[in-house]
């Protein structure tokens, strides 16, 4: 590499020109250069090695356009003894070519860097750059935008942690998306009726299932034997319960149930169910019923987690070709501020889903309500045989017993088929009749619902999609995608040939639910791309992709993360049961020394029967439970920082305080000093206690399996999260 000068040009690096050795091709470089050309040719090639030799000698530049006065089409015979020393022959000779002239249309230079070429971001917006900057950067240069973006960031700046239980005509309350137009919602209802109604009309083949009696639902529906012995309530005054298979029970803001004698406050705040398998995905149903909710639960049995031998394994691969999804019903009580309130009554199962596609992975619903055909929506399911379906969820009036369902045909069948190893890995909806899909292979496809279609196919990675997220509803076709390894990608697949754009730095993800599109801040958010294993989630803005902001940090393995639809709070679970929130939109606008908070919103541990008990019970004649769990909650907020870089700042204070001992001599020590130095200790201890958290190892059914906000806005505030020992959590986060 070398320095480069021109004339009316930034000094920058740039490549050296690839010198031709004496069998290469000759071909001639134009020199008449007029004022329309785009790029001056002085900037690379034979001219720009001319001008640096006279450079050298100290000659003025502008002999250089008088050295350059060669025909454009020299004779074969003399063209070696009249070309001069400029007219080297070169390969590539626009390798390192500066622009001199900045007109409308020219396109700008690709920036050079001394460390790594191509995959360097060197965009208008820097890492440094902080609260105006940053937003001016970001989301301008239309000053409607910045607007936009400065007052959500004023809406919510007294709440860091939890999302405000305020209505949307409240300074702080939720509010809908400010992205979108005012008719945006109307339209897409609209566009969703009319789809639908295509579909009842001009579809050969309607989605088939019938009935299936109790008896043998409950041998195809994952059921684990043994009740779940669970310890709630306050940390220092725990109680014991034991919550059957399908056993449910309302839950006050202390933990404890409602009609428990001891709790303080019997406001219910939330439910606890125990759905007797390991959910590996939950999804609310879009839906402006005010009474009610729908919770969608994909359940596999424990026995699909569980270490087997070649032969159990064998046995097992017999069992994985039915599957069921659980469908779970809320009660809501409207307060007096218009959003909706848990309610006494217990959840129900209404109805559940069998089928012989193999375990449901991954579970989204449609994303405009479908409540004026009468249905609660149509719901797009991963199954194990590499496939994704769409069926439709009827409604089911009011009955006291849950209605079994098997379905035979769905309403469409997605995957490409006749091709190996391209079986659908994730899923997204990209509006009200388009699916985005991941597959084995690496590539994306697009298809349409009715008439089923594949529209568009695109190869973008080149291993396992681990991931795929739509940047609905504000950019649709925006698809971000995250592979198993490689490059976090973003597409447009309005135009995937030219609009496509990756994070810089290849990972090694094996994590799925770890990707999730925050419509309020215009950006995903993932696990930060990194080739180290680490704890943190980013936020990556859909105009700025290649660069990464961090949001918060976990204290293990983070397992999922979710954002909420009309506030930019976000919810991160780990391996070790625990649960976080904080206000994104805050900690990225942050300014140097403002104190950031998130907060733990509980910790959920598992332990396994003890043998001794099993056979102690079996001898006394009462079934054994199949395990015990214990929920904690009630932390106190804490600082929204990476222990590492609290870990430099300890280092720091302590450098800083030897510094002030050497100076003051050893007559200067006094007790406040070693007051100091052990509180410095006592900090840096902690700190290193919270690093080496983050590799600690937990019961597999400890860990948090999914977490997912309530779409609708007057339940925004309500979460469902999940755990792999089988209970889920509906709680309403929002704080006055």
């Amino acid at each position: 590499m070398r320095l480069r000068q021109t004339r009316s040009v930034r000094k920058r690096y740039v490549e050296d020109p690839i010198l031709l050795d004496d069998q290469d091709e000759h071909f001639a470089i134009p020199d008449d250069r007029d004022e329309d050309d785009d790029f001056d040719a002085q900037g690379a090639g034979p001219l720009a090695d001319k001008g640096e030799d006279e450079d050298a000698d100290g000659q003025d530049h502008d002999n250089d356009d008088a050295a350059s006065s060669e025909p454009d089409e020299p004779d074969d015979e003399d063209a070696d003894n009249r070309a001069p020393r400029s007219a080297r022959k070169l390969r590539n000779a626009g390798a390192g070519m500066i622009q001199s002239r900045k007109s409308f249309h020219d396109i700008p230079h690709y920036p050079l860097e001394t460390r790594i070429v191509t995959r360097v971001y060197a965009g208008p917006l820097r890492r440094y750059a902080r609260y105006g900057a940053l937003r001016d950067s970001m989301y301008g240069p239309e000053y409607r935008r910045i607007k936009i973006i400065w007052d959500l960031e004023i809406r919510w700046a007294e709440f860091p942690a939890l999302p405000p239980a305020l209505p949307p005509v409240d300074p702080e309350g939720i509010t809908p998306s400010p992205w979108l137009t005012a008719s945006f919602e109307l339209d897409q209802e609209r566009s969703a009726f009319l789809c639908y109604d295509n579909y009842q009309v001009g579809s050969p083949e309607l989605q088939r299932s019938h009935a299936v009696a109790a008896h043998v639902a409950r041998r195809l529906i994952p059921r684990a034997e043994g009740d779940l012995v669970t310890l709630i309530g306050p940390w220092d005054s725990q109680k014991e319960f034991r919550l059957g298979h399908w056993d449910s029970m309302s839950l006050t803001p202390s933990g404890l149930p409602v009609d428990d004698p001891n709790a303080e406050d019997n406001t219910p705040s939330g439910w606890m169910l125990n759905v007797g398998g390991i959910p590996l995905a939950v999804a609310w149903a879009p839906s402006s019923n005010k009474d009610t909710q729908l919770l969608a639960v994909a359940i596999i049995p424990f026995s699909d987690q569980t270490l087997a031998t070649p032969r159990d394994r064998g046995t097992a691969d017999q069992q994985d070709r039915s599957g069921s999804i659980q469908f779970w019903e809320f009660a809501a009580d409207m307060q007096n501020t218009g959003l909706a309130a848990p309610s006494k009554h217990k959840p129900r199962l209404i109805t559940a889903k069998i089928s012989d596609w193999g375990r449901p992975k991954r579970l989204q619903w449609c994303p405009v309500p479908l409540d004026s055909v009468g249905i609660y929506g149509l719901l797009a399911v991963l199954c194990g045989d590499g496939k994704a379906r769409v069926i439709d969820i009827k409604n089911i009036n009011d009955s006291n017993e849950p209605r079994y369902e098997w379905i035979e045909t769905p309403v469409v069948a997605l995957g490409i088929s006749g091709e190996y190893s391209v079986e659908v890995t994730c899923l997204t909806w990209v509006n009200t009749n388009r699916i985005a899909l991941g597959h084995l292979d690496g590539s994306i496809t697009l298809w349409s619902v009715h008439p089923c279609a594949m529209l568009l196919r695109v190869g973008v990675h080149n291993t396992y999609v681990l991931d795929i997220c739509s940047a609905y509803p504000s950019n649709p076709y925006l698809v971000a995608s995250v592979p198993v390894g490689g490059c976090a990608t973003l597409t447009d697949l309005s135009q995937p040939s030219s609009e496509f754009t990756y994070f810089p730095v290849p990972a090694i993800s094996f994590q799925p639910n770890m990707l999730s599109w925050n419509e309020m801040m215009q950006g995903f958010m993932t696990l930060y791309p990194s080739s180290t294993p680490n704890t943190t989630i980013a936020f990556l803005h859909h105009r700025f992709f290649c660069q990464a902001r961090s949001i918060c940090t976990g204290t293990n393995t983070v397992t999922c993360v979710s954002s909420g639809t009309s506030h930019p709070f976000i919810l991160t679970g780990c391996a070790d049961g625990s649960v976080s929130s904080c206000n994104a939109l805050q900690k990225l606008f942050k300014q140097k020394g403002e104190p950031q908070r998130k907060i733990k919103i509980f910790e959920h541990e598992y332990r396994t029967l003890d043998p001794a008990t099993e056979i102690e019970g079996a001898r006394s004649g009462s079934p054994a439970p199949r395990g015990a769990v214990r929920i904690l909650q009630g932390f106190l907020p804490e600082e929204n920082d990476d222990p590492r870089t609290e870990k430099r700042k300890e280092i720091d204070r302590r450098k800083k305080l030897e510094r002030k001992k050497t100076n003051a001599g050893k007559r200067g020590r006094s007790k406040k000093g070693s007051g100091a130095q052990e509180e410095v200790d006592n900090r840096e201890a902690e700190m290193n206690e919270r690093l080496a958290s983050r590799v600690v190892a937990h019961e597999p059914l400890t860990r948090v399996t999914t977490a997912a906000w309530n779409p609708n806005l007057r339940f925004s505030c309500w979460a469902a999260i999940s755990m792999a020992s089988g209970l889920i959590k509906v709680m309403d986060l929002g704080v006055q």
